[in-house]
């Protein structure tokens, strides 16, 4: 690590915030760019910049670099970037296996038009969640994490995941409830239970 970096992973790991100011001006730009190149998502690109510079923050006197901090900080931005593009391939996969059992039950005429049109309506009412709780919500039922697991990964509580959970899950029973049939109503609330 070079001499101006080692100086700032020492004033971060004291918890001196004009350190952590330094670093922030002097790799924000670069890294939000190496985010939005993988992700094309203004919104994601900036959440996955901020939360390697917070896990930085509350975890810099646990993290051992030993490259330079640019490079620990572009590898920490490609990790985060290419975990949330497996977690929205699972998510489309989900989708995706619901719409194909649907498809195999169903014959090609009205009924199956208006359950590709409730998968579709889920599919939207997810992407409606805040980034955060989307992401919590997705730990939970994609990646199987308990919500200890979700915590730590995220440095958030225990108590602010459940929250997550419960906005999640109200959210899209609430954007799903008008619309659902029972039978299909039952798949979906049994899978955000």
């Amino acid at each position: 690590m070079i001499d101006h970096d080692a100086e700032l992973m020492r004033g971060i790991r004291q918890k001196n915030k004009e350190s952590f100011e330094q670093l922030y001006k002097l790799y924000y730009k670069k890294n939000y760019l190496l985010a939005y190149k993988y992700l094309r998502n203004q919104e994601q690109a900036e959440e996955i910049v901020h939360d390697v510079f917070l896990k930085l923050w509350n975890n810099g006197r646990e993290i051992s670099i030993k490259q330079s901090l640019g490079a620990y900080l572009s590898r920490s931005i490609i990790n985060g970037s290419l975990n949330l593009i497996k977690q929205q391939q699972r998510l489309d996969a989900h989708v995706e296996s619901f719409r194909y059992a649907i498809d195999e039950e169903e014959e090609f005429n009205d009924d199956a038009q208006i359950l590709e049109d409730k998968l579709q309506r889920l599919e939207q009412a997810i992407e409606t969640l805040p980034p955060q709780c989307k992401k919590v919500l997705m730990m939970s039922k994609f990646d199987h994490c308990k919500q200890q697991e979700i915590a730590d990964a995220l440095n958030i509580s225990v108590k602010t995941v459940k929250n997550h959970l419960t906005l999640g899950y109200e959210k899209i029973r609430m954007l799903m409830k008008k619309d659902l049939s029972l039978p299909i109503a039952i798949i979906f609330f049994n899978f955000f239970k």
